[in-house]
């Protein structure tokens, strides 16, 4: 076992207090918890996670041979994008890379940052498998990618690649941050969260953003135990997105889990983003609702709000 895994380790057999924490958050939820709307700050509010996909096949193919009927919807393209997120009141998004129809071809999604400036910042990707992926990088930062999406499959090989130790050294020497997406297949190990540790640990320049709160759900408690022991390095922040993975609208079951990121992280290392438009692919989950939740429904103070909402986003993909 290493060093980081012994300290993970500790912090699951109770070192963060989990219990304390939870029992304050449902406190909070029992006493309402609906604060004011969100107050549209300075710059303007931010989806820290949307997907986006259109235009010219000719121009953007998809890969395996895939059409636009493959997709779910069909269209999300940036005017679409532009439309929705204005109608919630917010003027800024980080646009990230659907692998499954792009691959690791982000030009859609860069061409729309160059064509909207100041409006996107975009998580591009990057195929872990190859040893020409730290040159890959440096392109796609050059061609306005500001951070690096990676697929959370085996992450137990992490340890061990390479590849691997170049790409996280890499994103330090960039400043790109690395997006985890973490718990998405079943071929994944439970152990996905102590091998980020490990990863943090040995590179702790590199920036790493957790997607959809590394898929903990509410109640596994020993996965939230494994999050929370993140905070430790200063370069890890949360996204409080993809709230259909969680629950369904007013989604009080986050409210918890939230209240813990919080608590350990501080919410200036938390964003929210919507992962639209997957987040409609189910029912009654919208757009609108998802935003409710950190506008209205989260036991927050304005202060906190702020950051979920604007400030650590602009921070972490629309700074310098």
């Amino acid at each position: 076992m290493s060093q980081s895994e012994g300290r993970v380790g500790a912090r699951d057999r109770g070192g963060f207090d989990r219990r304390s924490l939870l029992k304050g958050a449902a406190a909070l939820a029992v006493a309402g918890g609906i604060a004011s709307g969100a107050r549209a700050a300075a710059g303007g509010l931010i989806d820290a996670h949307s997907h986006s996909w259109g235009g010219d096949l000719s121009r953007y193919p998809m890969v395996n041979g895939q059409t636009a009927r493959d997709r779910d919807p069909p269209d999300y393209d940036i005017d679409t994008v532009l439309a929705r997120e204005a109608a919630i009141g917010v003027s800024r998004v980080v646009l990230v890379q659907h692998i499954g129809y792009f691959g690791f071809d982000s030009s859609y999604l860069t061409d729309a940052a160059r064509a909207h400036p100041g409006t996107f910042a975009v998580v591009g990707a990057v195929d872990d498998r190859r040893a020409d992926a730290p040159e890959a990088m440096q392109a796609a930062k050059t061609a306005g990618v500001k951070g690096v999406r990676l697929r959370g499959v085996n992450t137990a090989s992490w340890l061990t690649s390479s590849v691997m130790a170049t790409i996280w050294a890499t994103a330090a020497e960039e400043n790109l941050v690395l997006c985890p997406l973490l718990r998405d297949s079943p071929d994944m190990s439970d152990d996905a969260l102590v091998h980020v540790a490990e990863m943090c640990r040995r590179y702790p320049a590199t920036n790493v953003c957790l997607d959809h709160m590394a898929h903990v759900k509410p109640g596994d408690t020993r996965q939230l135990d494994r999050l929370l022991a993140l905070s430790a390095f200063p370069g890890v922040t949360v996204k409080v997105s993809g709230l259909n993975k969680f629950d369904t609208p007013p989604y009080d079951r986050v409210i918890p889990q939230l209240v813990a990121l919080i608590a350990t992280f501080g919410a200036g290392r938390l964003m929210w983003g919507s992962d639209m438009p997957v987040l409609e692919r189910e029912p009654p989950n919208t757009l609108q609702a998802a935003f409710d939740f950190i506008a209205r429904r989260a036991p927050l103070d304005d202060q906190q709000r702020d950051f979920l909402l604007r400030g650590t986003a602009e921070r972490v993909f629309f700074g310098g």
